[in-house]
Parts: C-alpha cells; structure tokens; sequence
C-alpha cells in the first residue's frame, strides 16, 4: 500500500513527502481502509507505531477548508500529549493550511476562545477543559464530524471517565469515532459499548513491546542507586537515555544528585509549572539535554526519536506503565536498550512484569560497572555523545516563513485585512498565504512556496488597514 492509494488531497501528500514518508505503518495500512469507510474504531499498536497519522491523515485529507467550524475533536490525558498532537497535525496541514487549536488547562480560557472564533479546524486538548468549553458554548459542534479518543485508558487511569462520559453525551450523532488504546478495561470496555456503536478493534501486532529491546538489571541495594546510576552513565555513554522514577519527590532527588556532576539533562513531572514542563522537554527533544529525569508523565505518547537508552531508577507498580516506559526506547525498528535498577524489595515484582510483556530480563555485571572511573576523561567521552537532534517542523523552514504583525485586535486587525494587504503585491495570492493567527496585540501570518523574504520586504513599507505596522520574522518558527 502506498499513502496515494488513499490520501488524495495532494498538500496533504506534499507534507508526506516533505517528511519523506514513503508508505504507512502496519497500523495506519490497517486503518486507512476502514476509516475511510466511516466505521467507529479502537487502535491498538505499540507506541511510535504511527497511531497519530493513521488518524490525523484521513481527517486531514476530507477536512473542508473552507469550513470556518471545528471539524474534528481529539482528546488526550495529558497537556503534554495534546500539544504533540497539534503540533503533528499542523505539520501534516501545513501545505492545506490547516489551523489547529489547543483546549488544555492551566492556559487562559480567553486566548483559546480568541482561537475557536476564528478559521479552526481542529481542536485537541484534555477532557476537563473541553467540557468546560462546551458547557459554556465556546466551543461549536455544529461542523464536526470526528471524534478521536487518543491514550483512552490512561484517560480512564487518570480519573478522567467521567468527564468523557459528559463530552460524548454532549455531542451531536452521526459523528465517527477513533479511540486509541493500549489496554481495554472492563471500565473503558463499557464507555466503547456504550458511546461507540460497531466498534471495531485494529491490533496489527501481538508483542507488547518492541523485539529490538535488550534488558538488563543490576540487584543493588536502595543506598547504593545513585552512585552506580553515576558510574552506568559513564561506562556506558550513549546520546540521550530517559531514567524514570516513580514519584515527584525522588525525580527531584535523582535529578539534584546528577545536576551536581553533570549539565547536560533536565526533569519532567507533574508539580512543575507549564512552562517549565514545555521547556524541559524542548531540551530533551533538541538534544540540548542529554538526559530526562522524568516521572510516568513521560512514559506515554509523547513522540521521540532515537532515545538509547530508558533506565528504570525504580520499577513502576503497574505492569502497562513498565511497558509504556519500557517502549520510549527500540522505536521504528531501532536499537534500544532498558536498563533497571534493581533493588532487593522488587525481584519479585521484576518476575512478573518480564512473565507480562513476555520478555527476558538478563543481570548485568554489576561489578564492572562499579569499576568504571569517573574521572575528566570518562565524564568528557559522556558529554561527546550528546548530539543535536532537529525538530520535524525544519523541514518546512526553506519554504514557509512565519512572520509577526505587530497589530491585532486591539487595533482592529482581522485576517482578511492581512490577506488583503499581502495580496497587493506582485506576485503573491491567497494560495500564497497560510495559516493566520489573531491576536490581542499582534498576528501570526505564514507565507508559503518560498515567498516569505518578498511579503516581509513589501510589508516594511505597505499598510495594513491604512495603519504602518511593524512586521518581522515570528521568533517561533516551527518546533
């Protein structure tokens, strides 16, 4: 199967072929077919499978443009993932010009309402704040026609069920439905029987966890982990590794100890602020942070490419989340390796999970590790592995230039004045013109084909609106 043998509007192919993604994964070839036939679906697959595009591209591909209304709706459990998915959509919707909305809690209400009232397609975000839009209508259903439950068990995991529940019963019929799921629970079993009528389950492989995962464990004694954690590093250096634990309070600590001896890593939980979470792992995505600290927050979803390593600092009491953190690591095909830290009190806990993901679990040669020194040579061969990693979005930077108006609302600017003036010059139409966001005091405007230095240059001296605006590169061009 090729992606033209289904996705037929060609800037969705355009952005495929920017990625250079030449045919789809086992879960989207399984997928596509029936999704196009409107059936009501349940997708279950390994994570980095492609689970993303098998829904996003057939949505992407039978979006009307023209149509000013929330198309499709995603759900997902956590901030983090939401925003991954926007970002992967507005890739993919780059050349169709796609606008995406992000529906998250801990953001203004008033800016995302900013965004739902104008051109939107898509809105992702998590099940508390889109009830809340909802309930206060600031969110329309009048256009919608997808519904996409996306990671629904950890949804139904986090506490999430009842909000989900009073989404689904809020939306209109006759919409189609994707749910994407690792696990079936009797508890997320009986929310797809009652709200997904003919559901049908796509599972285009019955391992848990990739085949080209390793597994190592070394019994250590609980006084002794960061030491070794230390010398592990060291022994054996590799570009980015993930070391999971399994509170806030003890990814602090393994986060403290290693910041004293190392730059190059950063952390991840649920305590720190948005920002800061955003941040975290933009470093960790970009290479700038070799290593991520990280509590189960990142153990799901959110997409990596080429992570080593995924060290378990303590093994997760739930057997899905030792395979969700297990999976970060080994994707597309690649190497990987997970490595535990093995104290006494979880060997038995340690038998049950590789009897669960059917895996096996070797024991490493923990003095050799011990053995290993850490000096300035060791602690400089580490920081020669880190490498920079470039984001997905660069592959549109030769051809889409992302410029900031310094007008908005607050001065009367709406997007037909923008197009208008842009318009104007020679040379450019509105084919020419992208994705446009509106602001309280400034506006977002991406010019296509390459044109983007030309719109820049005329608009230095061109009004808009008969005001003279100030208009540059956006500082944000595509993460």
């Amino acid at each position: 199967m090729e992606f033209q043998d289904y996705i037929q509007d060609l800037s969705v192919r355009k952005a495929l072929d920017a990625f250079q993604w030449k045919q789809p994964t086992a879960i989207q070839a399984l997928t596509f077919p029936r999704f196009y036939e409107r059936r009501n679906l349940i997708l279950h697959a390994q994570t980095g499978s492609g689970k993303t595009g098998a829904y996003a591209l057939p949505c992407l591909d039978q979006l009307d443009w023209e149509e000013n209304q929330i198309q499709c709706l995603i759900l997902a459990p956590t901030r983090e993932l939401a925003n991954q998915i926007k970002t992967e959509c507005e890739h993919l919707g780059k050349y169709k010009r796609i606008k995406c909305a992000s529906l998250i809690g801990k953001q203004p209400m008033a800016f995302q309402v900013q965004d739902l009232h104008q051109k939107c397609h898509i809105a992702i975000g998590t099940p508390g704040r889109i009830l809340e839009h909802i309930r206060q209508g600031t969110l329309s259903l009048k256009a919608l026609r997808w519904v996409i439950l996306d990671e629904a068990d950890e949804m139904v995991n986090m506490g999430f069920e009842s909000s989900v529940r009073h989404i689904l019963e809020a939306l209109p019929s006759n919409l189609q439905y994707c749910l994407c799921s690792a696990t079936m629970s009797e508890e997320l079993t009986a929310l797809c029987d009652a709200y997904l009528p003919d559901y049908e389950q796509i599972a285009p492989q019955s391992e848990l966890l990739p085949p080209s995962l390793s597994f190592l464990a070394y019994p250590l004694s609980e006084c002794e982990k960061d030491e070794f954690l230390w010398h592990y590093l060291l022994y054996q250096p590799c570009a980015s590794a993930i070391i999971f634990c399994n509170t806030r309070a003890k990814c602090e600590h393994v986060y403290h100890k290693l910041k004293e001896r190392y730059s190059a890593l950063t952390m991840l939980h649920g305590a720190m602020d948005q920002t800061a979470r955003d941040h975290a792992w933009a470093q960790f995505q970009s290479g700038a942070a070799q290593f991520l600290i990280a509590s189960d927050l990142a153990a799901r979803g959110l997409d990596l490419v080429d992570v080593d390593k995924i060290i378990h600092y303590e093994l997760p009491l739930e057997k899905e989340r030792f395979v969700h953190r297990s999976g970060r690591s080994g994707r597309n095909q690649a190497d990987g390796q997970v490595v535990i830290l093995l104290a006494e009190t979880q060997r038995t806990l340690c038998h049950e999970l590789a009897q669960y993901a059917n895996i096996t679990i070797e024991m490493g040669q923990v003095e050799a590790i011990w053995a290993q020194p850490t000096d300035e040579a060791s602690i400089a061969r580490l920081a020669c592995e880190r490498k920079e990693r470039k984001s997905k979005g660069q592959v549109f930077q030769q051809e889409i230039l992302r410029l900031y108006v310094h007008g908005g609302k607050k001065k009367k600017i709406s997007a037909k004045d923008i197009v208008g003036a842009i318009c104007q010059i020679d040379g450019i139409s509105g084919a020419d013109i992208g994705v446009i966001q509106i602001q309280d005091y400034g506006s977002y405007v991406e010019i296509l084909g390459g044109k983007g230095e030309v719109v820049l240059a005329h608009l230095q001296e061109m009004p808009i609106k008969k005001q003279r605006l100030k208009v540059e590169i956006a500082n944000h061009q595509f993460e």
